[in-house]
């Protein structure tokens, strides 16, 4: 384990590391995103209350699990 450094600079360090480990924690807490993209490209995510989430992500789910089974090449 590396020690940290002393003083000022060694206090915004760790308060820097405990922000990202916080926003570690609530990213993997969160549930899944869904994210659409139109011709162009553009990505929009797609709010779970909106119509047709629950769809989309049932439709992604079973396309993860279809890849999964898949032997790798």
């Amino acid at each position: 384990m590396r020690e940290q450094p002393r003083g000022p600079l060694g206090r915004a360090t760790a308060v820097a590391e405990g922000v990202a480990a916080a926003v570690r924690r609530r990213q993997r807490e969160r549930g899944p995103r869904v994210l659409t993209y139109d011709e162009a490209g553009r990505a929009r995510l797609l709010a779970p209350s909106a119509r047709g989430y629950d769809r989309v992500l049932e439709v992604a789910e079973r396309m993860v699990a279809v890849m999964d089974a898949e032997p790798r090449r």
